[in-house]
């Protein structure tokens, strides 16, 4: 092949070569994780990794799952009795924590099904009334937005504690340095484990 018919050929192979990048890159696109609340997350590291599952994110539109009912969770209030006092709120708040936890109305309350017993106590229900004010509404993010999505991103378990020392400096770097206090006081481990520090703090409030 001559130089000539050469630097021809080369020349129109460009555009099919840009469009074949094209594909490629919107294929890559398409398949990469998405952050939408409820989407199939990737598969938990074995245990023994040491690697908590996720990281925090505090984008400003991490609370997409409350967004979608048209809520903002600063106009929440700080009680999660005083949103059941409105249906509509109830029923966004509550479509929030299935897309957030990525369970049913069983994953907290009691029954399966049609047969569901909204008014029933459960533990489930006892931490949540708990994570809402203490964590919702006691805690922010110093950058954008702070809700139950943030940290559970479509899974009710998230952490691997298989290696404490590495799940400490995981949670000292998302879970105090990235968030604040709502009423000013200085934030860090006490502010969830309290003092003396209680390691597994969340058993105790499912009573």
């Amino acid at each position: 092949m001559s130089t000539r018919l050469l630097s021809l050929f080369l020349v129109a192979s460009l555009p099919i070569a840009g469009i074949l990048a094209g594909c490629t890159s919107e294929t890559k696109s398409a398949s990469e994780p998405t952050t939408e609340p409820g989407a199939t997350e990737p598969e938990p590291p074995p245990p023994g990794s040491g690697t908590p599952d996720i990281a925090l994110k505090v984008q400003a539109d991490v609370a997409s799952a409350l967004a979608q009912g048209g809520l903002k969770v600063d106009t929440l209030p700080d009680s999660l009795d005083e949103i059941l006092k409105s249906r509509s709120k109830t029923d966004a708040v509550m479509k929030s924590f299935t897309l957030a936890l990525g369970v049913d109305c069983s994953g907290c309350h009691a029954g399966s099904g049609r047969n569901i017993d909204y008014e029933a106590a459960t533990p489930q229900k006892n931490v949540t009334k708990k994570m809402w004010t203490n964590f919702v509404r006691g805690l922010k993010a110093k950058e954008g937005s702070l809700y139950c999505d943030s940290c559970h991103q479509g899974k009710m378990k998230y952490l691997d504690r298989s290696d404490i020392g590495t799940l400490e400096t995981w949670m000292q770097t998302n879970f105090v340095e990235k968030l604040e206090r709502r009423d000013g006081a200085e934030h860090d481990c006490v502010s969830c484990h309290g003092e003396p520090f209680k390691g597994d703090f969340i058993r105790t409030w499912k009573k």
